[in-house]
């Protein structure tokens, strides 16, 4: 039988101060927020299409949810499953997968752990969102589930 802990864990937790689901009870976070719109003003319209046409795609795969605070806006299924920074002429999209990606459209990789790897790629146009990126994203998405 699960603990209340560990049930809390799973099903996420909302901070009282702030209103933002969190994956963990007490998950360090920032308690700044800002909303999506507010990421676009003054960048131009292409960029909002992009990310409306990345959100629509990946919502196919799972109930998506997104964050925007500060820096970024965090992408969430269950837990964390990557961010967009929304530049002056691009998106930064970066999402995590269980192993390193080879390929000439991911721009940077970090590896987090033994199975997560960050990938980091530039969006600069809704055809970005192409069929490539989006097998990525589903796998993306079901680890975050």
């Amino acid at each position: 039988m699960a603990t209340k802990q560990a049930t809390k864990r799973l099903t996420g937790w909302t901070c009282p101060k702030c209103g933002r689901q969190l994956s963990a009870v007490n998950r360090s976070h920032s308690c700044t927020t800002n909303s999506v719109d507010e990421h676009f003003a003054g960048k131009p319209p292409v960029l909002r299409e992009t990310y409306d046409t990345l959100i629509s795609q990946l919502q196919h795969f799972a109930p998506l949810r997104t964050d925007a605070v500060k820096g970024n806006i965090n992408l969430m299924v269950r837990v964390h499953l990557g961010g967009v920074q929304v530049q002056k002429d691009c998106l930064h999209l970066g999402f995590l997968l269980d192993q390193p990606i080879d390929d000439k459209l991911i721009v940077k990789r970090l590896k987090i752990s033994e199975h997560k790897c960050l990938h980091h790629l530039k969006l600069t146009s809704p055809k970005d969102v192409d069929p490539q990126l989006l097998a990525w994203l589903k796998t993306a998405c079901a680890m975050a589930k």
